[in-house]
């Protein structure tokens, strides 16, 4: 017999919480999600298994908020009398939500601090974002091949996928690609393209499709189809780009993107005439970025604060400033990294981007390497990684997670630079300080780029442009100018003596 009651001490997650997570909880185990009252026996069907599989894996810290959630969406779908969630049309039944809302004084959307990025933006209300889990929960299982569906669940597929572990990425969404034939395009490259390149290149091609995409719906709606593109619609779209976007500052990088897909699709569809769309002067030069990094006393007032985070975080943190590495490189550090040879230590960094290399580190680098691998080991037994996440050791520290706290410490502590203003934070900032510290120490540039990880030498420069010695000789003509002006006007004052 279905009951009509479902008691927190019944979920999965309850009964496999140790004691202290059972006394952490903000809600007594007695509550309960009521199913009494549903407008149909399909609703009632649904939302009992929805809240028996989220039960599953639901924190406990979370409950108190997934209850009161719970009881809205209720409340709701009986004064509306829903009597249907399977396969039913989400917008629809979220625009009736969003009148109930209204009707109830609650509120379309709030406002949220991201400390990550340091930007307020809008958020979706909890009960939209519930009813919508919910309706996809709902959904009647899609029997097609993952490639042919508009929202890819990247576990599904049996091919290696090159991603970066620090990024949790699940899925790949081609729902907003509004021209349908476009987005049967599209997925047709993008499967092809998924067997050998990165996922991040993946998400910049997908990024510039969609731009591309909402463009001809707005500018040329008769354009359904990659294939009837014409010269003429990348020259509009390169005048738009250049007139009236302002998302970014260039769209060099989106353009590439965009023409990789396009010119695959012509060779898909044999369109031979989309493989010469594209000019070389359409793309915009490579932008003058200026490398940024932090003074000595910068790091210093910020590492105060870091050996006050947790350990592991700041072992992480620290770890990274000593190797100079990328934080994706960093945070992956595997548990075979480290080797001791004639008493010195070695430690081999798999990059996420670029080659596998092994650099020689100092005692304490080692030491504090081996203390980040015992702490994982005492609380997760054997592991891949040596910063894990606490709630899934089988991956590593995410890249979101370190930002967050970082910025939110930053705040928190009220850090500053040298000019007096908020602490501008960016785990890539300690690699260029890596890198400028190389530099100052005249060692070659081969050295600088093998201890880098760089296959080449290119990027070497710009460490030695932010160096004291080059900043000196590419301004001592400047200074030398501003020395014999002093020089002028000094000459001129009565009893001065040079």
């Amino acid at each position: 017999m279905k009951k009509d009651r479902i008691h927190i001490y019944e979920l999965e997650s309850y009964k496999q919480a140790s004691e202290e997570q059972r006394n952490s909880m903000r809600i007594c185990k007695i509550r309960y999600f009521d199913l009494e009252g549903l407008p149909s026996r399909e609703v009632k069907e649904i939302l009992e298994a929805f809240i028996w599989e989220r039960g599953k894996t639901l924190a406990l810290s979370s409950l108190a908020t997934e209850l009161t959630t719970y009881n809205n969406i209720r409340k709701f779908l009986i004064e509306k009398n829903i009597t249907v969630l399977q396969n039913a049309d989400p917008e629809k039944t979220v625009r009736i939500l969003k009148g109930w809302m209204l009707e109830k004084g609650l509120a379309l959307s709030s406002m949220k601090y991201r400390a990550a990025y340091d930007i307020t933006a809008r958020e979706t209300p909890a009960l939209e974002r519930k009813l919508r889990q919910i309706l996809k929960f709902a959904e009647v299982k899609d029997e097609r091949e993952e490639q042919e569906k508009d929202i890819w669940e990247l576990e599904k597929f049996e091919f290696p996928i090159r991603r970066n572990p620090i990024k949790n990425v699940k899925t790949l969404n081609f729902t907003d690609i509004l021209q349908p034939d476009i987005r049967e395009e599209v997925k047709r490259t993008i499967f092809l393209h998924l067997k050998y390149s990165a996922l991040g290149t993946i998400h910049s091609e997908m990024t510039a499709v969609k731009r591309f995409s909402h463009f001809l719906k707005e500018r040329k709606p008769e354009l359904e189809s990659l294939q009837e593109l014409s010269r003429e619609d990348i020259e509009d779209y390169l005048i738009y780009l250049q007139t009236e976007t302002t998302e970014r500052k260039n769209y060099r990088s989106d353009l590439y993107g965009l023409k990789r897909v396009i010119e695959d699709v012509g060779n898909i569809y044999e369109r031979r005439h989309l493989l010469q769309l594209f000019l070389n002067n359409d793309f915009p030069s490579t932008p003058r970025y200026q490398f940024k990094f932090y003074s000595d006393a910068t790091i210093k007032r910020l590492n105060s604060h870091i050996f006050n985070m947790d350990e592991q975080i700041a072992r992480a943190l620290i770890v990274h400033q000593l190797l100079g590495t990328r934080i994706s490189d960093t945070l992956t550090l595997r548990m075979d990294c480290l080797r001791e040879k004639e008493g010195r230590y070695f430690v081999r960094i798999d990059q996420v981007k670029s080659i596998t290399y092994e650099k020689a580190v100092s005692n304490e680098v080692g030491r504090l390497i081996l203390k980040a691998m015992e702490y994982t080991k005492e609380r997760y037994g054997e592991t891949e990684y040596v910063f894990v996440k606490k709630d899934d050791p089988t991956k590593p520290y995410q890249y979101g997670m370190i930002q967050a706290q970082v910025m939110r410490m930053i705040r928190q502590k009220d850090i500053r630079d040298d000019n007096g203003e908020l602490l501008k934070f960016g785990t890539h900032i300690f690699r260029h300080c890596y890198g400028k510290k190389l530099t100052e120490l005249h060692i070659e540039d081969w050295m600088i780029a093998r201890l880098l990880g760089h296959k080449t030498l290119q990027s070497v420069h710009h460490y030695r442009r932010i160096g004291n010695k080059v900043m000196a000789d590419e301004t001592r003509k400047t200074r030398e100018k501003m020395d014999l002006i002093l020089m002028d006007i000094i000459k001129g004052w009565d009893g001065y003596e040079l």
